[in-house]
């Protein structure tokens, strides 16, 4: 049985905001928003899904490069933590690369104005419960329709074990409200009586 021992870098987590394809490349790079089927079936209906910050005290990206540990992000709903779900991404993202390949380039996430490290994931609007015993589909989800807690977790792992995060909420509420958006309305031209 592996040991994944538990590293208190104080893991916190919020929406950052929804990405369509071309906002995802912008800080995941090319080859996974160019990956087939993605982003369509796990976002909404307007092709969008959740940005989600990462934040931690200490820079896991130069901890996982120097034990040669990959970065992994683990997601489940708060209220169910042990129902197999297909929620978000596993990867995890700094300046437009992925961290999971920290090995081979090395790299280091840079602190904000608070000295927090940040990187990025993303969150699916839709997708699927897996069933435990075979594998198989068991349902869905959709966050837009139903908002809900969402908990989310780094594992930086090898073969033979590895370490893992405290685990930080995201409120059903932050979710809701990055999904709602602002409200357009299209701009009605005046009637002809009262053009200039």
């Amino acid at each position: 049985m592996l040991v994944f021992p538990w590293i208190n870098y104080d893991l916190s987590a919020s929406v950052a905001g929804v990405v369509e394809k071309d906002d995802i490349r912008e800080f995941a790079g090319d080859g996974y928003a160019d990956a087939p089927h993605f982003p369509s079936k796990f976002a909404n209906d307007r092709g969008q899904l959740l940005r989600i910050h990462l934040y931690t005290t200490k820079d896991l990206v130069s901890l996982a490069g120097k034990k040669n540990l990959r970065i992994r992000v683990e997601w489940h709903f708060c209220d169910e933590p042990e129902q197999e779900v297909n929620l978000g991404g596993w990867r995890a993202f700094v300046d437009g690369m992925e961290t999971s390949w920290v090995d081979k380039q090395p790299m280091s996430a840079a602190p904000d104005h608070r000295d927090r490290f940040v990187y990025d994931a993303i969150l699916y609007v839709r997708g699927w419960f897996v069933n435990d015993k075979n594998g198989d589909v068991k349902g869905w989800f959709n966050l837009e329709r139903e908002p809900r807690d969402v908990c989310v977790q780094v594992w930086l792992t090898t073969k033979m074990g590895g370490y893992r995060t405290n685990v930080a909420r995201i409120p059903r509420e932050e979710i809701a409200a990055a999904l709602r958006g602002p409200v357009f309305r299209s701009a009605v031209p005046p009637p002809p009586s009262e053009r200039g």
